[in-house]
């Protein structure tokens, strides 16, 4: 039994359209990655707040997560970005498969923008490890000059 050529057509746009929905996925893991991360950025902050300790090394540790918590609100974003770009690529796709006549140029631009994002994202969250990473050594320094802080 032949299988009708709709249904070809159909089972090639739908695996067209699973491309972008693992990129999709991906995204969405990523954004929950940094939503994790902006979560514990706020947790220290509160802990950093109700905390005795003295002014100058508070003011440093606010300015510090002030710092972390602007890239990590980046990452978020263009992770958002990068998802609702993805998204219309799919529609776009999908409406190319209806013959709903959306211009073939605004897939381009969809998955460009999709790409972009995503990589900024990705740019801002390691910014955001680098800044956490040295503030790790620098508590580690601080605490090995003064080992009575922190006990």
């Amino acid at each position: 039994m032949d299988t009708p050529p709709v249904v070809i057509d159909y089972a090639g746009v739908i695996q067209t359209s699973l491309a972008p929905v693992f990129l999709l996925a991906g995204t969405a893991a990523f954004v929950g990655i940094y939503a994790t991360r902006l979560g514990r950025v706020s947790d220290r902050l509160n802990e950093v707040v109700e905390k005795d300790i003295p002014d100058d090394r508070r003011q440093r540790q606010l300015i510090y997560l002030r710092r972390r918590t602007l890239v990590l609100e980046i990452a978020v974003i263009l992770g958002v970005v990068a998802g609702i770009s993805t998204c219309g690529a799919i529609l776009n796709l999908l409406s190319g498969a209806l013959d709903i006549r959306i211009r073939p140029l605004n897939l381009f631009w969809f998955f460009g923008t999709a790409i972009v994002a995503l990589m900024l994202s990705l740019i801002a969250f390691l910014l955001e490890l680098i800044a956490a990473g040295r503030s790790i050594l620098l508590q580690i320094r601080d605490n090995n000059r003064d080992p009575g802080v922190g006990s």
